[in-house]
C-alpha cells in the first residue's frame, strides 16, 4: 500500500495587505463602544513628551495584542509586523523595548489614574448591557517568579518565591472588574476593604451588587463595611472552631433540608455572632454524612460541614448554598488569566511594571468578554467562551484589507462559517457605539 506524500509547496511574500487576525477589528469595535482611548487619554498622565502615541493608544495597542494572543512583551513584535493591522488602526503597535520603558515609568499615582480610566470603562460596559445587578466574585492567587531580587516577590509557604494578587471578577460575564498587586507574603484578605470600595467604583449607581467571597476573606471588619455600604454578600466560614462546631450541633433535626437538585446533602441556618462582634448574623450550613470507613471528626462526628455567612435575609437556605457554590467561577477566571492571558509569570523586575502589566493583562481579557457580552456573541445557553475558543473562531481570522473609494474593506472568506455572527456582532457593537 502507498501513501501519496504531502504536496511540497513554496514559501513566497507578498506586498498585499494580508493579516491572520480579522477579527482584530472586533477588538476595535469594542473599545470605541466602551470609549477606552478616551478615557485613557483623559485620566493617564505618564508620558513626558507629546509626540508618538497617545496614552489611549498605547493601552489600546497592548491590550488588543494581549487579547489576541501576547502574554509577554516579545510577542509584541509580532502584531507590530502585521501592516494590514497597522493599516486599519492608524498607528503601529509600539516595539517592545519601547513598551518596556513605558511601563517602567509607572509609579503607584499613574496606577490609580489607569485604575480609574479602568472603572470608567467597566461601568460603561454595564451600563450598555443594561445590568440592573452585578455579582462580584474576590480571590487571590500566586504568581511564581524564577527570581529572589524581583521586586515584592516573597517566599511562601508553597516553596516558591511569588507576588500575590488581588482579584475581582463579574460574576455574569467573567470580565476582571478590578486587580491589585501585592507582595508574595500578603495574606489573602489583606487590603480587601479598599478593594472593595474600589471595585464598586466599576459599578454603575443604582445597580444592586452581590460579592461573594470563599473562607479566606471571612472578617467581621469586612462584614460591616459591606453592611454600611449596602452590598449583600456571601462568604465561606473557616471549620475548626469549637464554637462554631457548637452551634452547629444544635440545629435541630428536623431543621435540615435536602439540597437544591441532584446535590448530595442537606442544609440548615441558624444564628452567630463572632466573639468579638455585637452583630448576629445569617449563617447557612451544609453537611454530608461521612462514607463508611472514613476518619470521622471530634468537632463534626459523622458529618463534613460547610459553612457560609451572608446577610441575605429573603433567599432561602438551599438557594443561599447553591449561590455560593457557583463562586468556584472566580477560579476559572483566574484560570483563563494564567493560561490564555500571561498571568502565569510577571517578568519584569519593578513592582509598580508588574502592577501595570497585571492591569493590562485584565484590560486584554475584558475585551474578550465585553466583545461576548456587547457583541452577542456567547453561547445559546448564554456560557460564554473560554479566550482560546473565541480567538479560534473569530479573532484569529484570514483576511484581506483592500482600500477602494477612500474605504477600508477587510474581506473574509466566503466560506468562513462564523461570518453571519461576525458581521451581527459588529453591526450590534456600532449601534450601541452610536448611543454613547
Amino acid at each position: 500500500m502507498s501513501v501519496a506524500p504531502w504536496p511540497t509547496a513554496g514559501v513566497g511574500t507578498t506586498p498585499r495587505a494580508v493579516t491572520a487576525y480579522g477579527g482584530a477589528t472586533l477588538l476595535r469595535d469594542v473599545m470605541t463602544t466602551v470609549g477606552l482611548v478616551d478615557e485613557v487619554d483623559a485620566n493617564l498622565g505618564l508620558k513626558r513628551r507629546a509626540r508618538g502615541l497617545t496614552e489611549g493608544q498605547f493601552v489600546a495597542t497592548m491590550a488588543e495584542s494581549i487579547a489576541l494572543g501576547a502574554s509577554c512583551l516579545d510577542d509584541l513584535a509580532v502584531a507590530r509586523a502585521d501592516a494590514a493591522q497597522e493599516e486599519l488602526r492608524g498607528f503601529a503597535v509600539p516595539a517592545p523595548q519601547t513598551a518596556g520603558a513605558w511601563l517602567r515609568r509607572f509609579t503607584l499615582g499613574h496606577i490609580a489614574q489607569l485604575g480609574k480610566a479602568m472603572a470608567a470603562v467597566q461601568r460603561r460596559a454595564y451600563t450598555l448591557s443594561g445590568v440592573k445587578e452585578v455579582t462580584l466574585d474576590f480571590d487571590s492567587t500566586y504568581v511564581f517568579s524564577r527570581s529572589k531580587r524581583r521586586q515584592g516577590a516573597d517566599r511562601t509557604y508553597k516553596k516558591g518565591y511569588a507576588l500575590h494578587p488581588l482579584l475581582c471578577f463579574d460574576g455574569a460575564s467573567g470580565a476582571a472588574v478590578h486587580a491589585r498587586l501585592r507582595r508574595g507574603k500578603a495574606n489573602t484578605a489583606a487590603g480587601t476593604k479598599t478593594f472593595l470600595t474600589e471595585a464598586l467604583r466599576a459599578v454603575p449607581d443604582r445597580v444592586a451588587v452581590r460579592a461573594r467571597f470563599d473562607s479566606g476573606f471571612y472578617s467581621g471588619a469586612l462584614f460591616e463595611h459591606m453592611e454600611a455600604r449596602g452590598v449583600t454578600y456571601l462568604c465561606g466560614v473557616p471549620m475548626g472552631s469549637a464554637r462554631m462546631a457548637e452551634a452547629i450541633a444544635a440545629v435541630p433535626d428536623e431543621c435540615w433540608a435536602p439540597c437544591l437538585g441532584k446535590e448530595e446533602g442537606e442544609v440548615a441556618e441558624f444564628g452567630y455572632r463572632l466573639t468579638d462582634g455585637k452583630t448576629f448574623r445569617r449563617y447557612v450550613v451544609k453537611r454530608i454524612e461521612i462514607a463508611p470507613g472514613e476518619q470521622a471528626s471530634l468537632l463534626t462526628g459523622g458529618y463534613r460541614y460547610w459553612v457560609l455567612v451572608t446577610n441575605d435575609h429573603a433567599t432561602s437556605a438551599a438557594e443561599l448554598e447553591c449561590e455560593h457554590r457557583h463562586k468556584a467561577n472566580v477560579e476559572a477566571g483566574v484560570r483563563e488569566l494564567k493560561s490564555n492571558f500571561g498571568l502565569r509569570a510577571l517578568r519584569k523586575h519593578g513592582f509598580m511594571a508588574n502592577w501595570a502589566w497585571l492591569l493590562l493583562l485584565c484590560l486584554g481579557h475584558n475585551l474578550c468578554s465585553w466583545l461576548q457580552q456587547l457583541g452577542g456573541l456567547r453561547l445559546s445557553e448564554g456560557a460564554g467562551l473560554r479566550a482560546k475558543r473565541l480567538r479560534y473562531r473569530y479573532l484569529t481570522v484570514p483576511a484581506l484589507v483592500v482600500r477602494s473609494g477612500r474605504r477600508l474593506t477587510v474581506k473574509l472568506n466566503d466560506g468562513y462559517p462564523y461570518l453571519d455572527r461576525f458581521t451581527k456582532a459588529r453591526r450590534r457593537l456600532e449601534q450601541l457605539a452610536a448611543r454613547t
